[in-house]
Protein backbone atom coordinates (compact mmCIF):
# COMPACT_ATOMS: atom_id res chain seq x y z
CA UNK A 1 0.00 0.00 0.00
CA UNK A 2 0.98 3.26 -0.75
CA UNK A 3 1.96 6.71 1.41
CA UNK A 4 -0.75 8.54 0.11
CA UNK A 5 -3.30 5.83 0.40
CA UNK A 6 -2.36 4.62 3.95
CA UNK A 7 -2.58 8.37 4.99
CA UNK A 8 -6.11 8.33 3.47
CA UNK A 9 -7.17 5.56 5.36
CA UNK A 10 -5.24 7.27 8.10
CA UNK A 11 -7.55 10.13 8.51
CA UNK A 12 -10.48 8.08 7.74
CA UNK A 13 -9.89 6.40 10.99
CA UNK A 14 -9.10 10.01 13.04
CA UNK A 15 -12.04 12.22 14.61
CA UNK A 16 -10.13 15.33 12.44
CA UNK A 17 -12.22 14.01 9.29
CA UNK A 18 -15.32 15.84 10.53
CA UNK A 19 -17.47 18.52 8.68
CA UNK A 20 -20.12 19.36 10.48
CA UNK A 21 -20.63 22.85 12.45
CA UNK A 22 -23.24 21.93 14.60
CA UNK A 23 -21.15 18.75 15.83
CA UNK A 24 -18.27 21.77 15.92
CA UNK A 25 -20.09 24.20 18.11
CA UNK A 26 -20.85 21.13 20.38
CA UNK A 27 -17.08 21.11 21.74
CA UNK A 28 -15.01 17.88 21.95
CA UNK A 29 -16.72 15.30 23.78
CA UNK A 30 -13.97 13.67 25.56
CA UNK A 31 -11.55 15.09 27.75
CA UNK A 32 -9.00 17.43 25.85
CA UNK A 33 -5.38 17.46 25.44
CA UNK A 34 -2.38 15.65 23.82
CA UNK A 35 -4.30 11.75 22.65
CA UNK A 36 -1.88 9.48 21.49
CA UNK A 37 -4.07 7.49 18.47
CA UNK A 38 -2.89 3.99 17.37
CA UNK A 39 -4.61 2.60 13.71
CA UNK A 40 -4.11 -0.46 12.86
CA UNK A 41 -5.03 -1.30 9.42
CA UNK A 42 -5.41 -4.70 8.05
CA UNK A 43 -3.14 -3.59 4.62
CA UNK A 44 -0.47 -3.03 7.24
CA UNK A 45 2.08 -5.14 9.07
CA UNK A 46 2.53 -3.16 12.14
CA UNK A 47 0.60 -0.08 13.51
CA UNK A 48 0.62 3.61 13.08
CA UNK A 49 1.25 5.49 16.14
CA UNK A 50 0.38 9.30 16.56
CA UNK A 51 0.02 12.00 18.75
CA UNK A 52 -3.10 14.37 18.24
CA UNK A 53 -4.01 18.07 19.82
CA UNK A 54 -7.70 17.22 20.88
CA UNK A 55 -9.57 20.74 22.17
CA UNK A 56 -12.63 21.88 21.77
CA UNK A 57 -10.72 24.61 19.30
CA UNK A 58 -8.65 22.28 17.60
CA UNK A 59 -12.66 19.70 17.42
CA UNK A 60 -14.05 22.70 15.75
CA UNK A 61 -11.25 23.88 13.58
CA UNK A 62 -11.39 20.22 12.09
CA UNK A 63 -14.87 19.88 11.63
CA UNK A 64 -14.83 22.74 9.45
CA UNK A 65 -11.86 22.95 7.40
CA UNK A 66 -11.53 19.77 5.39
CA UNK A 67 -12.43 20.28 1.72
CA UNK A 68 -11.23 16.88 0.51
CA UNK A 69 -13.70 14.98 2.59
CA UNK A 70 -17.34 15.40 2.61
CA UNK A 71 -18.94 13.80 5.98
CA UNK A 72 -22.53 12.48 6.22
CA UNK A 73 -24.69 10.72 8.28
CA UNK A 74 -23.03 12.28 11.26
CA UNK A 75 -24.17 11.82 14.88
CA UNK A 76 -22.29 11.87 18.14
CA UNK A 77 -24.42 10.74 21.49
CA UNK A 78 -22.71 10.45 24.75
CA UNK A 79 -21.64 6.89 23.78
CA UNK A 80 -19.55 7.95 20.91
CA UNK A 81 -19.88 9.02 17.07
CA UNK A 82 -21.20 7.74 13.84
CA UNK A 83 -20.19 9.24 10.26
CA UNK A 84 -20.32 8.18 6.70
CA UNK A 85 -17.21 9.70 4.19
CA UNK A 86 -16.74 10.69 1.05
CA UNK A 87 -12.68 11.80 -0.42
CA UNK A 88 -12.43 12.95 -3.93
CA UNK A 89 -8.69 13.32 -3.90
CA UNK A 90 -7.00 14.04 -7.61
CA UNK A 91 -5.63 10.71 -7.41
CA UNK A 92 -8.13 8.20 -5.34
CA UNK A 93 -11.89 8.39 -3.71
CA UNK A 94 -12.18 7.01 -0.68
CA UNK A 95 -15.54 6.03 0.78
CA UNK A 96 -16.46 4.76 4.33
CA UNK A 97 -18.06 4.54 7.80
CA UNK A 98 -16.80 5.06 10.89
CA UNK A 99 -17.47 4.62 14.73
CA UNK A 100 -15.88 5.76 17.64
CA UNK A 101 -17.26 4.76 20.58
CA UNK A 102 -16.26 6.20 23.91
CA UNK A 103 -14.82 4.08 26.93
CA UNK A 104 -14.87 6.52 29.50
CA UNK A 105 -13.20 10.66 28.75
CA UNK A 106 -9.81 9.28 28.43
CA UNK A 107 -10.45 6.33 25.89
CA UNK A 108 -11.77 6.38 22.69
CA UNK A 109 -11.56 3.21 20.16
CA UNK A 110 -12.81 3.57 16.61
CA UNK A 111 -13.38 0.82 13.85
CA UNK A 112 -13.57 2.15 9.76
CA UNK A 113 -14.70 0.51 6.76
CA UNK A 114 -13.07 2.16 3.72
CA UNK A 115 -12.77 1.47 0.14
CA UNK A 116 -10.87 3.06 -1.92
CA UNK A 117 -10.41 3.56 -5.61
CA UNK A 118 -7.45 4.29 -7.83
CA UNK A 119 -6.52 4.11 -11.42
CA UNK A 120 -9.54 2.20 -11.57
CA UNK A 121 -8.83 -0.63 -8.72
CA UNK A 122 -10.65 -0.39 -5.74
CA UNK A 123 -9.41 -1.56 -2.37
CA UNK A 124 -11.25 -2.09 0.80
CA UNK A 125 -9.75 -1.59 4.35
CA UNK A 126 -10.49 -1.71 7.77
CA UNK A 127 -9.13 0.46 10.30
CA UNK A 128 -9.15 -0.20 14.25
CA UNK A 129 -8.34 2.91 16.02
CA UNK A 130 -7.56 3.20 19.77
CA UNK A 131 -7.38 6.82 21.40
CA UNK A 132 -5.77 7.05 24.40
CA UNK A 133 -5.75 10.36 26.77
CA UNK A 134 -1.88 10.98 27.57
CA UNK A 135 -2.10 14.35 29.41
CA UNK A 136 -3.48 17.85 29.34
CA UNK A 137 -0.55 20.28 27.67
CA UNK A 138 -0.89 19.93 23.79
CA UNK A 139 2.65 20.55 21.57
CA UNK A 140 3.87 21.21 18.37
CA UNK A 141 4.67 17.55 18.32
CA UNK A 142 1.24 16.79 18.48
CA UNK A 143 0.63 16.04 13.92
CA UNK A 144 -2.35 19.14 13.77
CA UNK A 145 -0.76 21.19 16.31
CA UNK A 146 2.63 21.54 13.71
CA UNK A 147 3.84 24.63 12.06
CA UNK A 148 2.55 24.60 8.73
CA UNK A 149 6.73 25.07 7.47
CA UNK A 150 6.81 21.23 8.80
CA UNK A 151 9.95 20.25 11.38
Amino acid sequence: MNFALTRVCWLAASVLVFDAAGVAQQGFPERPGDWEVTGKMDALPEPIVQHFCFTSETWAKALTQNPTCKVQDISVTSKGIHYTLDCDRKTAQTKGTTDITFDGTEHMIGKSTITTTSGGKSRSSVVVTDYRWKGAACTDADVNMKPKGGR
